[in-house]
């Protein structure tokens, strides 16, 4: 395929790479390109800071990602200053979407790291294969589906003890023949409130579970049929808002095939389906002491759910040694229901009918052409075309605590959308690198026009917002010789139509929460660079930057994380290894308070700040490795500028912002068999 074709000059980590140390799986603080393009690595590897819980704590560890954090679990993901759906965030080909309308379960929620095998992350509009409104970057989560070698059972386990009184245990066993296979993957974590430099305690405690189940028909090395199951659910406290998330019910099924084929021009056909359910709860007393407010004076609960599915067939045709194609089709559709009790003893919202508020479709049309230049180069170019499709099934909104009749009630609106790109790329001995264009149109996603009461600036719905435009130019470079290697990412786009959410918009004491176009601009880089001092000291450094501008406004776009590097220093000898992980994070002035997007919005100016971390591991054996490390190790207080403010919770100091956590001590044992 395509996608498996571009050279890859690999980056493992910010130590470099020697022999005799082979078998030692090393801590991951820097996650670098694979090529100029993407960054691929090993959910399963530890890494620090602290390893990973959800989808959300590992992206954190590759250059360009921020998160909103609102505790410890459940951040919303944010690439080169873009949220929510300018991120594609695809699990295994399929597609999931949470359900609480102001956020509290983003997708990267659902997301168990260990029980995948490979992360990819796609920088730009530079793929139109996952689908469209990728503005800012493909997130791909996969599980390897391939034929064993021969009969036999692998496998992998984790543990993880850490403060807080953290505990982890991560598994994932296949096992078979050379036609068939069953494997099975599980996890359960859980921590206590964390407490931040000043000893304050962070209402943020939290626990989950997952299992997923897979059975495979493998009758060659290039055919494949599958069956997946999966079932997880959690519960999380959050110390920014008066409800918790006390439900996290996932169900997932999926049916695939991979198959080559003898034909003229077409070799290997691609297909699935898949179905995901979201059950989510949250309400103001399961997680904490219950307090009559002037929103809430008695228990309350809201019961949203989503229901996702679709499926995709995908072929590739090679025609010969300089041209091959890749084509196919694509639909997802999806319903959001909700039911809300406003008082839980006395009417439990499990007694409730749903009400569906938003139903959603789309069909997509996608090819990608490769044409190879010569041995060196290649032009690779995409293009898609979506038809959209989406309905307002309120009959009533809420406006300042008042039920309002919807004026966009019923209404179905169609919109088609296209995206593409083009992109050039070469690779010599010691160096890779492409320029790429891309375009993508974004339809507004349901956060945008149905949830957490949002109007536009001339309706009570937000419903007929525009679709948002994006022209991107992309330039990678990555060098690698046999003492040092680094690459360099830059990118520049311009947004027409950007989608912002204001909950400042109009004129005090009228103001109100709206969703409105500008148009933006936007620019930046990531880059690292590791260099091998001797044959046992490796330094390494990444640094990360963006800067966006609100045209219509004159103005900076609301929430963008500041400039941010981290330097490592590592020794490593035969089977251990010892690292010192120094983060930097510049103030952040460029703010517009109020505003922002579906996942958070500027609250006030940030100052930087620094931490230092150390860790180390241990190789026992081939297959047991052990790791310690201790983060925030000056047990500062700080807090990231994407954090979100504190809530009054009972029993719990009040804070302005939510801090990260103070000294934290970790040990992670991974087993492979």
């Amino acid at each position: 395929m395509m996608k498996k074709t571009i050279l890859s000059i690999a980056l493992l980590t910010a130590i470099s790479t020697h022999a005799e140390n082979a078998d030692l799986e090393r801590i991951v603080v820097v996650a670098p390109m694979h090529s100029p393009l993407d960054i691929k690595t090993d959910p399963k590897l530890p890494r620090q800071p602290l390893p990973a819980q959800d989808g959300a704590d590992l992206l954190s560890s590759i250059s360009g990602f921020s998160l909103i954090k609102k505790g410890a679990a459940s951040s919303d993901p944010v690439f080169r200053g873009m949220a929510g759906s300018r991120l594609n965030i695809i699990t295994d080909g399929g597609l999931i979407l949470g359900g609480c309308g102001n956020r509290m379960d983003p997708p990267t929620a659902y997301i168990t790291p260990q029980s995948y095998d490979s992360l990819t992350v796609i920088k730009g509009p530079q793929t139109v294969l996952y689908g469209s409104g990728n503005s800012a970057a493909t997130v791909v989560f996969e599980r390897i589906n391939e034929r064993l070698e021969q009969s036999g059972v692998s496998g992998f386990a984790n543990a993880v003890i850490a403060s807080a009184e953290r505990r982890s245990l991560n598994t994932d066993i296949k096992a078979g023949t050379q036609d068939y296979y069953t494997s099975f993957s599980g996890s359960y974590s859980r921590a206590d409130d964390f407490s931040d430099g000043d000893n304050t305690s962070i209402h943020s405690k939290y626990k989950r579970w997952n299992a997923d189940a897979e059975f495979a028909y493998t009758p060659a090395d290039d055919k494949i049929m599958s069956l997946s199951f999966g079932q997880s659910d959690g519960e999380v406290a959050y110390a920014d808002r008066m409800m918790d998330g006390s439900l996290f019910d996932r169900t997932y099924s999926a049916i695939k095939t991979d198959w080559a084929i003898d034909h003229a021009l077409i070799n290997n056909v691609e297909a699935q389906w898949y179905y995901n359910k979201v059950d989510h709860v949250m309400d103001n007393y399961s997680l904490r002491p219950f307090t009559a407010n002037m929103m809430m004076k008695h228990p309350t609960a809201s019961n949203p759910d989503r229901r996702t599915q679709g499926g995709k067939i995908i072929f590739n045709a090679y025609f010969d040694d300089a041209n091959s194609v890749i084509f196919g089709i694509d639909h997802q559709q999806d319903r959001h229901r909700n039911r809300v009790s406003r008082n839980q003893p006395i009417t439990p919202y499990e007694t409730l009918a749903r009400i569906t508020d938003g139903a959603f479709k789309k069909t997509g049309l996608f090819t990608e052409y490769e044409y190879k230049i010569n041995a060196k180069q290649q032009l690779i170019s995409g293009l898609r075309l979506d038809r959209w499709q989406a309905t307002d099934k309120r009959q009533n909104i809420s406006v300042m605590m008042k039920t309002m009749p919807n004026p966009t009630a019923s209404f179905t609106r169609k919109d088609t959308l296209w995206s593409g790109f083009a992109r050039l790329q070469q690779q010599n001995n010691n160096n890779s690198y492409f320029v790429g264009l891309g375009h993508t149109e974004r339809f507004p996603d349901y956060w945008e026009l149905l949830g957490g009461g949002r109007q536009s600036p001339n309706s009570l719905s937000a419903f007929n917002n525009e679709i948002e435009k994006t022209n991107q130019i992309d330039v990678g470079v990555l060098h690698k010789t046999k003492q040092w290697q680094g690459s360099v990412s830059l990118f520049y786009s311009h947004i027409t139509d950007y989608i912002l959410t204001d909950n400042l918009y109009g004129s005090a004491p009228m103001t109100k929460k709206v969703t409105r176009h500008v148009d933006a601009q936007t620019y930046g880089f990531e880059a690292d660079i590791s260099y091998d001092l001797t044959k046992n000291w490796v330094t390494g450094a990444s640094i990360n930057y963006v800067r966006a501008s609100n045209l219509s406004d004159n103005s900076p776009l609301a929430q963008q994380p500041p400039l941010q590097a981290r330097f490592t220093l590592d020794y490593q000898r035969t089977n251990w290894h010892m690292g010192l992980l120094w983060r930097l994070v510049a103030a952040q002035h460029r703010i517009a308070v109020g505003q922002g997007n579906i996942a958070g919005q500027d609250i006030t100016e940030s100052t930087g700040f620094g931490t230092l971390a150390l860790n180390a591991s241990y190789s026992q054996t081939e297959s047991l490795d052990w790791s310690v490390g201790i983060d925030n190790l000056l047990d500062k207080t700080y807090s990231e500028h994407l954090s979100k403010s504190g809530s009054a919770v009972s029993g719990y100091p009040q804070i302005g912002k939510i801090n990260e956590a103070g000294l934290t001590f970790w040990l992670n044992a991974n087993w492979r068999f």
